[in-house]
């Protein structure tokens, strides 16, 4: 496995075309993966009101009556149709991703869907539902059964689950995605290493809310949005926001947060303690807490390639913090990132079906990019409240293995306000 790093020295904000990445994603990725998938059409059915969450992806901002959206591949010729209302047809035609755009009136879609499946006869036709995966779950039960009525039994025992589908078109990121994702991972690296430093904190006098407030400034400054941040000093509160909590010396801080570029968004925690009165280092129990948390990090990046289940980089994480004397954390050891925090991909997640489901067994493909964190979480040595240590890094998945976007942290940040 190589594993390499991405320099972070200079930061560049990269020209992103939105357009040319949707065209790409339909033109030359969907067939691709309707391919590998042996799927030979998919079918986007949908409406106002409960509009499929997937519209985005497709290119369609909006819709009001029943709309089809049919992506066939058969014999290896690929079409793009779309079958919509009289009133929904112009801006369907308007962003020219279709190869014909079928319009109806009094008739309804009802002919013109049958028509056009009957013509295709495809084999195995993908619909969007599924259990786990909220993004494929787009179809409603009153659509669903429209389907049903409108092709009938021939045509419906035909159908499968387009959820693997989904995650494979959104989940892997085209070449400018990845050059946003990497803008957006080492500016919100940037901020971080800019907010913990004794020039950003006063011990006695700052306050979570203060750091939260810098970092927003400088996410501005930079010309970016903040996706989310969470500022946490002393015992663990989860995702939680800054508060008035003024910062002593002793206290860990743990900083979750990420600046979004052209829409797409990091994820990055870093962990730093702040040094008392005649420290000169971290006490012991601390450090080893930081020591077993970045060898949990390191073990679950270290198992990253393309096939293997998000479960196993899970599982390589948590034997770690296991195997250490610590519990496991109650959450799964990291997610896919991109137009979301929590993004379209495998979960890299324990094998508890009814929180996780499915997408624990999903493998890692290439271009996918992931946040890695598998947190420890104990009783303060000192206090005996629940505290952790956050780490978390983002990675791309290549070939031969996981790429950190910017320097992996590998010692825990000393803030000496010289107390």
């Amino acid at each position: 496995m190589s594993l390499t790093t991405l320099a972070s020295a200079q930061l560049e904000k990269p020209v992103i075309e939105h357009a040319a990445i949707q065209r790409q994603r339909l033109n030359e990725l969907l067939p691709q993966i309707m391919r590998e998938q042996n799927i030979d059409m998919w079918l986007v059915f949908t409406r106002e009101n409960s509009e499929d969450p997937i519209l985005p992806t497709i290119g369609i901002k909006h819709i009001v009556a029943r709309g089809a959206f049919i992506f066939s591949l058969k014999n290896n010729e690929y079409k793009k149709i779309a079958i919509a209302a009289s009133y929904d047809v112009s801006p369907i035609e308007a962003t020219g991703l279709y190869d014909q755009v079928i319009s109806y009136k009094t008739e309804g879609v009802k002919p013109h869907l049958k028509e056009w499946v009957e013509k295709l006869n495809p084999q195995k036709i993908a619909i969007n539902t599924s259990r786990d995966v909220t993004i494929a779950d787009g179809l409603t039960v009153g659509m669903k059964n429209y389907l049903e009525e409108t092709l009938g039994e021939f045509f419906t025992k035909r159908f499968v689950s387009a959820e693997r589908l989904v995650v494979s078109l959104i989940g892997k990121k085209l070449p400018m995605e990845i050059d946003a994702l990497k803008t957006a991972v080492l500016a919100t690296k940037q901020i971080i290493t800019e907010t913990l430093t004794p020039e950003r904190i006063e011990v006695g006098v700052t306050t979570e809310s203060a750091l939260g407030d810098f970092m927003t400034l400088r996410t501005k400054e930079m010309g970016m949005e903040v996706a989310f941040i969470s500022v946490v000093v002393g015992p663990t509160r989860g995702h939680s926001e800054p508060t008035s909590r003024v910062i002593e010396a002793g206290d860990l801080i743990r900083i979750d947060f990420g600046v979004r570029y052209e829409g797409y968004a990091a994820d990055i925690q870093r962990t730093a303690y702040v040094l008392k009165p005649r420290e000169d280092h971290p006490p012991a129990e601390i450090k080893k807490m930081w020591e077993v948390a970045l060898k949990a990090n390191q073990a679950s990046v270290a198992v990253i390639k393309p096939g293997v289940i998000g479960n196993e980089i899970d599982r390589a994480g948590r034997q770690v913090l296991l195997d250490a004397g610590f519990q496991g954390y109650p959450h799964g050891a990291g997610h896919a990132i991109g137009l979301k925090v929590h993004d379209v991909g495998a979960m890299l997640g324990p094998d508890w079906r009814e929180r996780y489901g499915d997408p624990v067994f999903f493998p890692l493909e290439v271009n996918q990019v992931y946040a890695v964190e598998p947190i420890l979480y104990a009783p303060d040595p000192r206090t005996g409240e629940e505290i952790n240590i956050g780490l978390e890094e983002d990675v791309i998945v290549t070939e031969t293995g996981a790429q950190h976007i910017g320097d992996a942290q590998t010692e825990l940040i000393v803030i000496d306000c010289g107390c």
